[in-house]
């Protein structure tokens, strides 16, 4: 493991999409399905509740609740093409005991809305309507400070609400193979995995699609994950229309200016043998975060928190701990 902190200066170079910019959002009522009548919900979890937000553009997203409702609350942001259910482990482990654990479905994926795709910039290439989609749930659901913790394209995400509407809500960030860069930014740091099947994710035959699916979905991993884990995610990548992931894959973003000046508490997790995004990349954004802390983890993949739950549940409960 690598533990270091960082000091770094603030990048003044261009950026698309990546402006400080401390919008508003409209803050819908949110509609509370609670679930746990003495039953399991729909991810065969005891105890987790279903919530309905309003997100950007007011669409309605679904956002999974577990563990103490008076707990330190987190918010956690899944990657291209999964959902709220990837985070399991977590949600089935000791952090339950002591936090608010919360995983918002994307816009476009799992139980939210799935908003048309057609227009321009269209309801997945706007940065802000990403933005106001986690502002909306911190706010719906009475957050009034979080952790938010991105995975993947979820840091993307996470670093579009720093973007818009700044860190007053925000206790600290996790970014767990995380990708705040999207586009020409990030081709330097995707792997092998990523730059092989995501085109045809994007494509429009259906048997080239479910191959991909299946390739990224037993690659990505190198330490061995529960089965469950692995068919949801499959479930989850299937479940996207073509149309949804083109609509993420336009976004042109470079994060870096935004991260350098966010000098909150800032805790990232890496796999040592990400196949997905380079590990190259989270030794770059520890440089950038004042605050950071960096983990990078032997013998894992892209999905750290599924591949070493334990690890990375101690790992974030200390970084709670210390805020």
């Amino acid at each position: 493991m690598t533990d270091t902190h960082h000091h770094a200066q603030v990048n003044h170079g261009q950026v698309n999409h990546a402006q400080v910019n401390h919008g508003q959002v409209n803050h819908g009522q949110v509609n509370h399905a609670q679930v746990n009548h003495g039953r399991a919900d729909h991810d065969g979890s005891p105890g987790v509740r279903v919530h309905r937000v309003q997100g950007g553009g007011g669409i309605g997203l679904s956002v999974l609740e577990a563990g103490d409702p008076a707990g330190p609350p987190i918010l956690f942001l899944h990657g291209f093409c999964q959902s709220a259910l990837a985070w399991r482990p977590l949600f089935q482990g000791p952090l339950a005991a002591r936090f608010r654990l919360l995983a918002m479905d994307l816009r476009g994926h799992g139980g939210s809305d799935r908003p048309d795709a057609a227009g321009a910039p269209g309801p997945y290439a706007d940065g802000d309507l990403w933005a106001d989609d986690v502002a909306g749930a911190l706010a719906g659901l009475g957050m009034e400070k979080a952790v938010l913790v991105g995975w993947s394209y979820g840091g993307a995400v996470l670093a579009d609400h720093l973007r818009r509407h700044g860190a007053a809500r925000v206790a600290g960030i996790v970014l767990a193979g995380a990708c705040p860069r999207l586009g020409a930014a990030a081709r330097p740091f995707m792997g092998p995995l990523g730059r092989q099947h995501f085109p045809a994710l994007m494509g429009g035959d259906f048997a080239a699609q479910v191959a991909a699916c299946r390739a990224l979905a037993h690659g990505m991993t190198v330490a061995p994950v529960a089965p469950e884990d692995l068919e949801t995610g499959i479930a989850a990548t299937m479940s996207v229309p073509p149309a949804v992931r083109r609509g993420m894959m336009r976004r042109e973003a470079d994060f870096d200016p935004v991260l350098a000046a966010y000098d909150g508490p800032a805790l990232i997790v890496h796999g040592a043998e990400d196949r997905v995004v380079l590990p190259d990349l989270a030794r770059h954004l520890a440089g950038l975060l004042p605050q950071a802390r960096l983990h990078l983890y032997d013998g894992v993949g892209h999905a750290p928190f599924q591949e070493r739950p334990d690890r990375f549940a101690a790992d974030l409960a200390a970084f709670m701990d210390a805020l």
